[in-house]
């Protein structure tokens, strides 16, 4: 049985080798003479979206629900001790990522809590390496990576007002845990965020692990709500096996993790060692497990093979001492293997698909265009051969009809010409619609909508205008994307059909995405404060951090929208450009030759033969190009390829 690990690691391998074959056929494209400033492009965005892929695991519970403890077990259990701190009571007090950049040194990087006070989201924040405090550590010395990861325990006492505003405190909650001591001060985190920088196999091959604090500050950080939670591929919320599914679990796995139509969402019954009691029999302990993992998959509404009852420590313990009794016992094999099965392969099909369309349609464009050389070679050969024993005024006129040939050829380019212009304004009015300045606009109209009222309908107002006007910008975008569709399928057609070129379709291109992930922050908000109606300082405070959260959230949205784009024009005028390219090479080839034929009658058998050392100087490219991608596309198809020559060969 292959574990969650042995799967991460093998995926990154996969990464590796996929980028090696990448690589290779770029390097052999550069060596052919094929390789323009289109088709670089899009080898370095293949190369670039491989080496930055990460697929993340978010755990979500309240506070003592072994979180932390459930981390260690599955993934630092090679350690032989705990790496993240693990106690009674809360031990992660913000949300902390462990992941890793071979770029940055190994630590942590932490940010203070006092960034709340201010309209800058943490997305902003990863950008100013000045607000943040560095704790470094010794990665193979696990007593300097325990003393850096207690630093996300550490906590301050600040005066009520302050803690409120900071998200901390609830002031209309009269239950709230929270309580000022004897000088008035209340304690709270002294971190907003943690990075952990970890050199360790499974980061190293791409994973990142969230460990978030409990269900109250998920509700003081909007971006978790909705960034990361959201865009985790698997997300794991934990529940104790002594306490079962309380009314704020409930919440917060309807309204927080939202379940409906995403996969990767399991829940965990942790903590089932407490049953193991000495007084029933195995057979009863699994009996009453089984009625507790059917009663929270039918209250949460989830499948139950989508709830793991384990036992993350005694897992733990197992997996340190090498005892596969306890570690059978402790049930974490079972959520392991999930995770394998359900995770991996998944995030491995969605990075498969993203490149797969990219090379597809570069190997199409590179095989016409060698294809289209091989062809004009083989018609230069008839040509030449055609003219043996021809005199020198059939010569002339062969040479006015390539040289009349050329002239009108210039028809096509000015054609081109006149084309690229036209797409050009298409660009421009593309680039307006989604530009960052339009939405900067819109996010100061709005912003300026909510301060002006102390009122909550002023607040949601606020937020839903600036949701209509994003959503018009996409209307209007896909109507400027539709027409540009049809009228380079109209083109397509008329290049292939006036001027005998070889083009396919036209690639397409879709807003939907686009449009789905800002429905999914509409319905975010209409969750959280669709209902608002107190505006207190606590929820004013959350209103504004929400608001920021999702104007970066959407700024992310119009510039993947703005370089996708971009992208694709550049791919609807990559065919075109390069046949254009190719036939131009061409005509001049056969003037050539027809004038050193003029030049030396003997010289028509020496061209023919460097004509067709050429066509089988392509035929090897061809050959060499299907080689190299079908590397790449049993690679992209999950198989393992046959390691094709490399191109020094």
């Amino acid at each position: 049985m292959t574990g969650f690990n042995d799967r991460i690691q093998a995926y990154g391998a996969w990464r590796a080798a996929l980028a090696e074959a990448l690589t290779r056929y770029a390097h052999w494209l550069a060596e052919a003479g094929l390789a323009d400033a289109s088709m670089h492009q899009r080898f370095t965005r293949a190369l670039e979206r491989l080496a930055t892929d990460r697929m993340s695991i978010a755990f979500v519970a309240e506070f003592s629900r072994g979180k932390s403890e459930l981390i260690n077990a599955l993934f630092f259990s090679d350690y032989g001790q705990r790496v993240l701190p693990t106690s009674a009571g809360r031990t992660t007090m913000c949300p902390t990522e462990l992941m890793y950049d071979a770029a940055e040194p190994p630590g942590i990087r932490l940010l203070p809590i006092e960034t709340r006070m201010h309209d800058m989201t943490v997305t902003e924040l990863r950008k100013s390496p000045r607000e943040w405090v560095t704790v470094p550590f010794e990665p193979g010395n696990l007593a300097s990576l325990r003393a850096a990861f207690d630093c996300v325990r550490e906590t301050k006492r600040v005066p009520v007002h302050e803690a409120v505003l900071l998200g901390m405190v609830d002031e209309t909650d009269s239950d709230s845990p929270l309580r000022p001591d004897a000088e008035g001060l209340i304690e709270v985190s002294r971190w907003r965020h943690a990075i952990a920088n970890l050199p360790h196999p499974l980061l190293e091959s791409g994973l990142v692990i969230i460990d978030t604090p409990g269900l109250n500050s998920i509700g003081a950080e909007p971006e978790l709500t909705l960034n990361v939670i959201p865009s985790a591929q698997a997300v794991l919320f934990l529940l104790s096996a002594d306490a079962g599914v309380t009314r704020s679990d409930i919440e917060v796995w309807r309204d927080r993790i939202s379940p409906a139509h995403q996969s990767g969402r399991f829940v965990v019954l942790n903590k089932i060692d407490g049953l193991w009691d000495g007084m029933r029999s195995d057979a009863e302990i699994d009996a009453e497990i089984s009625l507790q993992v059917d009663s929270v998959a039918r209250v949460l509404q989830l499948p139950r093979e989508n709830v793991f009852a384990v036992s993350a420590q005694k897992g733990l313990l197992a997996k340190v001492v090498d005892d596969d009794a306890l570690l059978a016992r402790s049930r974490l094999p079972e959520l392991e293997q999930a995770l394998a099965l359900e995770i991996v392969p998944r995030q491995k099909t969605i990075v498969s698909d993203q490149l797969r369309r990219e090379f597809d349609e570069a190997r199409a464009l590179i095989h016409a265009l060698l294809a289209t050389r091989r062809r004009n070679l083989v018609e230069q050969v008839f040509e030449l051969n055609g003219l043996r024993g021809k005199n020198r005024a059939t010569l002339e006129q062969i040479a006015r009809r390539v040289k009349l040939e050329r002239a009108e050829f210039d028809g096509t380019l000015r054609q081109t010409q006149a084309l690229r212009m036209v797409l050009g304004r298409h660009e421009q009015s593309i680039h307006n619609t989604i530009r960052i300045d339009q939405l900067k606009r819109h996010v100061r109209e709005a912003r300026h909508q909510m301060r002006a009222s102390s009122l909550s309908i002023g607040l949601s107002q606020g937020m839903n205008s600036l949701l209509m006007a994003v959503r018009a910008d996409f209307r209007t975008l896909s109507h400027h994307v539709t027409e540009v569709q049809s009228m380079m399928a109209a083109m397509y057609a008329s290049f292939n059909r006036e001027h005998g070129l070889v083009l396919g379709a036209p690639s397409p291109f879709s807003t939907q995405s686009f449009i789905d992930e800002l429905e999914r922050i509409e319905a975010l908000h209409r969750q959280q404060f669709g209902a608002l109606s107190l505006v207190t300082t606590e929820k004013w405070a959350l209103t504004r951090r929400f608001f920021e959260s999702v104007a970066v959230r959407i700024r992310d949205v119009y510039e993947r929208a703005g370089e996708d784009i971009q992208n694709w024009l550049r791919a609807l005028m990559a065919p075109i450009d390069s046949q254009v390219r190719e036939h131009q090479a061409q005509l001049r080839r056969r003037v050539d030759s027809v004038r050193r034929v003029m030049e030396a009658s003997g010289h028509l058998q020496e061209r023919i033969a460097q004509i067709e050392e050429d066509r089988t100087r392509v035929d090897a490219e061809l050959d060499r190009s299907e080689r190299l991608a079908a590397e790449v596309t049993a690679l992209l198809a999950h198989e393992a390829p046959a390691i094709a020559d490399t191109v020094s060969a």
